[in-house]
């Protein structure tokens, strides 16, 4: 991956040399030698491409990108260094012009680090070195007879096998069950004229085995008419496909040249007839040129079929017409079977024990076939235990690089990325296998290291959103990159630049080649260092590059102040003293506001951060003009915003606080605020005049005291909205700020209401409001409210400890599939039609309604339901009634004291149950024997039902010749088929 690190970095490097701070400011002196840096990188870019092929066979090779790749990255920091310096001088100059008549102070400046001369001719001779390593390490070049890369040269193939349809059936393991869904696929006739099918996995899953499959099963046959294979592969080349299209279709070579005479046989070809078209390893997204290959082949009759592989989500997604099937890895026993054909050929081995090896071995394949059958053939000729266990224990991919191994299939998936994605890809490989990355954390850390280029147009998250999902899209599975766990003994390459630590031990010790690293930029502290108190000086000291420190898995209360002169840091996520002066910081999650000046506010006030922030115990700012020094409002790139009090019972505290959240106004950028135990009567004026015309969520928490809430209705694209604790607020809406009419807030999706004692309802005049995408409604702890406007497209509704009038809402929801309803502390039987018409509900939850003792009839006509959970009904005693609920999955009910028995008729009715949990129902005595007809049950489980002290006999009949384990745990029973 070195070439793919480096091509992209060597065009970060010219973005920066052609920046106007060091174009036009900052370039005294150092011309020449930028002039001639940017030549030897251009001739170095000339040669990459080549290099990159070369360096899979040549080691050699794979060194000299090696050694280029470092000193490309040191010629970076030398950049960035001056930029800093660029930026700080001009700042500085600035703040000189107000004593441009002291000569004392200009005679001190001469002889100071900042002074523009001496800084040119340090940075001139820091430039002329690095130029000359790089010149000395490109001459190199000659040796390896590397060509320059020609922009206008024409397409090649890269030397992958075509595929063909042709398939050996007994090869094959494990896809049964996916050629059964295929050829569902390809005779079912209701698509339309042509239909296109795409199957879609990660390179050697399988995908052009499944497609031989259904292409060569006797009833594709039957179906079609004509049936044609074409292999597509990297060269969409529209003229091309449609030759092999008739090459294959007529079994004779196309000599045809010209466009229109090849349509013209294409359509003679399928008029009229039902055909199925296979295009084999589609890699390009090109959407004209799909068109137009379709567009040939329209002409055939009802019923026709394309089937597509590849291994890019976007490409299924593009020419796809029904939704892609995600091909799935093999079962571990498939597998071994095609392992075990391959490896065993010449007879198994006489020690057992390899044979468990193997089977480790296998685990590692991931369900992938072409893993299984290259590593099967690796092993074929080891016949020692030794020579299993190395490769058990070695890194599994580096044994797998022959011409037709899987890292060759693998790569083509990585070859594909343009340059600025196989660094991005390249990063992940700082984290520890199986590790779970989060988007958002990993996006900062691509844009801390300059991966994520900026535009006026784009935020660097919402480029890094989009590298993200390119990747997924694309279904991509170096040593500049490290994991490292503590305790083992590990050498670290002095040219590391990316490093991630793991440590399982007690004890907080760095291993001694990290301090050979000096040049790292990345440096995470993943998991198991939380008794770390202080990060100390020496070995933040020792990483004078880092562009990203995470730390946050530590319970370090401080660190060093040496990390102020860490002036590359763009990401930070641990709070230090002094992180004002981190001047190129950009990623800051928390902020907690101290008593000292240390530890102000103001401290936030010169960082261009970005994505989200927590400012914590805000009770510290005691003024607006402190809040302002935050500067909140000028952070463009601020993303997501979360203020938050601590104790506020202080007089004084509350006195200031709304003058403390009028200084704390953010951008108009932003799209999230949260607010929590904000003590003021009021909220602040930028959020009462809907200045934040961008936000889409809102939080407000615990601000007892505020009666009036912003005006909603003006937050056009907000789609999450929760209130909580809101003690003094009647009415959400304000009608007197409304103008005449309806009033639709068309874009909120989410709303949650939550702890309000005093609230009546959403205005005075609900019949004027409308929800008309609202998805899920939560309202819990909101007593004194009685009613709410339509909802005439909500799915989720849950409703606790409310009034029993709001039950009408879910009375005239036809468009529910999850209710839940609880805390009705009055509610005796469920109100007539209250779950009539509810013909997509698939979850229904019932809890903590002390006195219910009916369900009135209300489950009969359920037919869609799924989940059903009757929870702390005292006075329940029955709840099913005969021929309801056919399509319920799992039945659950805890804590029904008055329930002695299951209803005979209404649970056998149940033919498509499969998990039935009884618990804490104290006086349930026995099982209806129509359980008996649960044939599809799975789990059966049964706890603290006193007087349910045995299991009927006809048990055994249930889950006859079939495999089941059953204990007894006191009062607890399960059962659960295996």
């Amino acid at each position: 991956m070195a070439e793919a690190v480096l091509s992209a970095l060597i065009e970060i490097i010219f973005e920066k040399m052609s920046s106007q701070i060091l174009e036009y400011r900052m370039l005294g002196g150092t011309e020449k030698e930028m002039s001639q840096l940017r030549s030897i990188l251009l001739t170095i870019q000339d040669v990459l491409e080549e290099a990159e092929d070369q360096q899979l066979r040549n080691k050699t090779v794979k060194n000299w990108l090696m050694k280029l790749k470092d000193a490309a990255y040191d010629a970076d920091d030398l950049l960035d260094e001056y930029m800093m310096e660029a930026l700080e001088y001009e700042v500085g100059a600035d703040d000189n012009m107000k004593f441009k008549d002291c000569m004392i102070n200009m005679v001190c400046n001469f002889f100071s680090r900042s002074n523009p001369f001496i800084f040119h001719y340090k940075m001139k001779c820091r430039l002329k070195q690095i130029g000359e390593r790089l010149n000395s390490i490109a001459n190199e070049r000659s040796k390896f007879h590397l060509k320059n890369s020609n922009v206008n040269q024409t397409y090649q193939s890269s030397g992958r096998l075509q595929s063909d349809s042709f398939l050996l059936e007994s090869d094959v393991c494990g896809r049964d069950r996916d050629r059964e869904e295929i050829i569902k696929l390809l005779t079912d006739n209701s698509h339309g004229d042509v239909s296109v099918i795409p199957i879609v996995g990660i390179g050697g899953l399988g995908k052009t085995t499944l497609a031989k499959l259904a292409y060569n099963d006797k009833r594709a046959d039957k179906h079609f008419q004509q049936r044609i294979w074409v292999c597509v592969s990297e060269d969409f080349d529209v003229k091309r496909i449609m030759r092999a299209i008739l090459e294959s279709a007529t079994g004779n070579t196309c000599h045809l040249q010209e466009m229109e005479v090849i349509q013209q046989r294409i359509r003679e070809l399928v008029m009229g007839k039902r055909f199925l078209l296979v295009l084999d390893d589609v890699w390009s997204d090109d959407h004209d040129k799909w068109e137009r290959l379709k567009n040939s082949v329209r002409h055939g009759s009802e019923g026709s079929k394309i089937l597509v592989t590849t291994r890019s989500e976007k490409v299924a997604l593009i020419m796809g017409t029904i939704a892609p099937y995600y091909l799935k890895g093999l079962p571990e026993d498939d597998c071994w079977s095609l392992f075990e054909q391959r490896a065993f050929k010449l007879g198994v081995p006489k020690e057992a024990s390899i044979v468990a090896i193997g089977n480790d071995i296998v685990k590692k394949c991931r369900g992938v076939p072409l893993a299984a059958k290259t590593l099967g053939s690796l092993m074929c000729f080891k016949r020692e235990k030794s020579e299993w266990v190395d490769v058990k224990d070695s890194e599994i991919w580096n044994l797998l690089g022959g011409e037709n191994g899987i890292l060759q299939v693998l790569r083509l998936s990585y070859d594909d990325l343009p340059s600025h994605l196989k660094q991005c890809f390249a990063y992940c490989s700082i984290f520890p296998k199986d590790y779970c990355i989060e988007k958002e954390n990993l996006v900062q850390l691509w844009m801390a290291e300059g991966f994520l280029p900026s535009s006026g147009r784009k935020a660097p998250e919402e480029v890094g959103n989009e590298y993200f999902n390119e990747l997924l899209w694309r279904s991509v599975s170096g040593s500049d990159c490290s994991a490292v766990e503590v305790g083992r003994q590990v050498s670290i390459p002095a040219a590391t630049r990316h490093i991630s630590m793991v440590c399982k031990e007690r004890e907080f010790v760095i291993p001694k080649s990290l301090l050979n690293a000096g040049k790292v930029r990345s440096f995470l502290l993943l998991v198991g260092w939380q008794k770390i108190p202080k990060v100390s000086h020496n070995f933040i000291s020792s990483f004078k590059s880092l562009r990203a420190l995470d730390i946050s898995s530590t319970r370090a209360k401080k660190l060093s102040k040496s990390i102020g002169a860490l002036k590359h840091l763009r990401s930070l996520v641990k709070l230090p003293n002094g992180i004002g002066k981190l001047s190129s910081l950009q990623t800051l999650p928390i902020f907690i506001v101290g008593r000292g000046t240390a530890s102000s506010i103001a401290e936030l006030q010169g960082l261009d951060l970005h994505g989200e922030l927590m400012i914590k115990n805000l009770e510290n700012v005691m003024n607006k003009r402190c809040a302002r020094a935050a500067n909140l409002k000028e952070k463009r790139n601020l993303r997501s915003l979360k203020l938050l009090w601590e104790h506020v019972d202080e007089a004084n505290v509350r006195e200031h606080v709304e003058l403390v959240i009028e200084g704390l106004q953010p951008s108009s950028d932003l799209k999230k605020l949260h607010v929590e135990n904000y003590m003021g009567a009021n909220f602040p004026c930028w959020l009462m005049n809907s200045s934040l015309s961008n936000l889409t969520e809102l939080s407000l928490i615990r601000c007892q005291r505020c009666v009036q809430l912003p005006p909603l209705e003006k937050l056009s694209v907000l789609e999450v909205l929760s209130i909580d604790g809101m003690d003094a607020t009647r009415y959400i809406s304000d009608d007197s700020r409304t103008n005449d009419g309806v009033v639709d807030y068309a874009s909120l999706k989410h709303l949650t209401l939550k702890n309000m004692p005093s609230l009546l309802g959403w205005s005075e005049m609900e019949e004027r409001y409308l929800f008309s995408n609202l998805k899920k409604l939560t309202i819990v702890d909101c007593p004194n409210m009685t009613d709410f406007p339509n909802l005439p497209s909500v799915e989720s509704l849950e409703l606790t400890d409310c009034n029993i009038q709001l039950l009408r809402m879910a009375m005239v929801s036809t468009s529910l599939s999850n209710l839940i309803i609880s805390g009705f502390l009055e509610l005796v039987a469920l109100p007539v039609g209250l779950l009539r018409n509810k013909m997509h509900l698939l979850s229904l939850e019932i809890k903590d309604c002390p006195k219910l003792r009916s369900l009135s009839g209300e489950l009969q006509g359920l037919c869609s339901l799924q989940k059903l959970t009757i929870s702390n009904c005292d006075k329940l005693e029955s709840f099913l009634e005969s021929g309801s609920l056919k399509s319920l999955i799992s039945l659950s009910i805890h804590g029904c004291h008055s329930l002695e028995s299951l209803p005979e008729a209404g649970i056998g009715d149940l033919k498509s149950l499969q998990n039935l949990s009884l618990s804490n129902c104290e006086n349930l005595m026995g099982l209806p024997e129509t359980m008996q007809l649960l044939t599809g049950l799975q789990i059966l489980s049964i706890s603290s039902c006193s007087k349910l002290d045995t299991l009927p006999e006809w048990l055994g009949t249930l889950f006859h010749s079939k495999s089941w384990s059953f204990g007894i745990v006191k009062t607890y029973y399960i059962c659960q088929i295996q």
